[in-house]
């Protein structure tokens, strides 16, 4: 402005000015304030409303009859031809707007987590997925690990450069066919809200099993605490084995997750678990000994 010899307070009244049909200065051509019909006749815009008003006044349209709708219903019944924009218009500066409907939040698994204590193996099982990255082929993998929350036990696993529910599904069936869950137990499986586990797939297959075998919680939103268990062996994971290697391909990759899940499984010691692997937990648990192990809060 000051190349124009314009003080800066005149530049920006001029701009946002307001025009008297209620539109800042400069946007969009005028209203010009008619239509015309299917015999090329001018038809005023207030003619048009009183139209509108017409059909809103029918019990038919006080809740039914959007602004497509009513443009077409306005060449129907009067050869009157409104585009959809103008008839909202109208209906606006009218107050003739249907309600806005309110977004619902689709909500196909209406089973939330629930505060339990776990007191012994094969209660409850917690799952969730890990990236990975492959540098030499420069792409990403996945591993969906699902952990026993008692004895901190990986009961089965998948790796894949893709995982879906379907994938999910079939590595629980694989998981449920390893281990005799008692009849006493509910075996619960907690898991967040990602699409894997909300799928068709794996939901219907939740329900294929029956729920007085197995339970599919959700957790809520943005509350990873409730799925500690599977989010403390992701941290492993990270820290002790991501971060320390390096990958020429996929399949090397994937025989160094194996390994390293065994490791984790059968070498590995847990100081919540008395310095004990999740392997010897479980022989402890199968061999009916009494676990020296706190009862878990989830």
């Amino acid at each position: 402005m000051k190349f124009a010899g314009v003080a800066n307070s005149t530049w920006y009244s001029q701009k946002n000015k307001v025009c008297s049909d209620g539109r800042r200065k400069n946007k969009g051509r005028p209203f010009p304030g008619y239509s015309m019909d299917c015999n090329g006749d001018i038809i005023p815009d207030e003619l048009i409303a009183e139209a509108l008003k017409g059909y809103r006044d029918r019990k038919e349209f006080i809740n039914g009859g959007g602004c497509k709708k009513l443009s077409a219903y306005l060449l129907r019944d009067y050869n009157y031809r409104v585009n959809h924009k103008k008839v909202y218009r109208l209906c606006k500066e009218n107050k003739l707007l249907l309600p806005g409907k309110k977004k619902r939040q689709k909500n196909r698994h209406k089973k939330m987590s629930q505060n339990r204590i776990i007191t012994e193996p094969l209660q409850m099982w917690e799952l969730d997925l890990k990236y990975g990255y492959i540098h030499g082929e420069k792409r990403f993998f996945f591993v969906m690990a699902i952990i026993d929350v008692c004895m901190r036990f990986i009961v089965d696993y998948y790796v894949g450069l893709r995982c879906t529910g379907k994938d999910l599904a079939f590595t629980l069936s694989c998981a449920l066919k390893k281990f005799d869950i008692p009849e006493k137990n509910q075996l619960v499986i907690r898991s967040d809200n990602g699409p894997q586990m909300t799928s068709k797939v794996f939901i219907n297959h939740i329900e294929d099993l029956g729920e007085k075998q197995i339970l599919h919680e959700l957790i809520p939103v943005r509350t990873p605490n409730k799925n500690a268990h599977i989010e403390a062996f992701n941290s492993i994971l990270e820290i002790e084995f991501f971060q320390p290697r390096y990958f020429n391909s996929y399949g090397q990759a994937y025989k160094e997750v194996v390994d390293f899940i065994n490791f984790y499984n059968y070498r590995r010691v847990h100081s919540s678990l008395g310095m004990k692997t999740p392997m010897e937990v479980y022989n402890s648990y199968k061999m009916k000994e009494e676990l020296k192990i706190s009862p878990v809060k989830v």
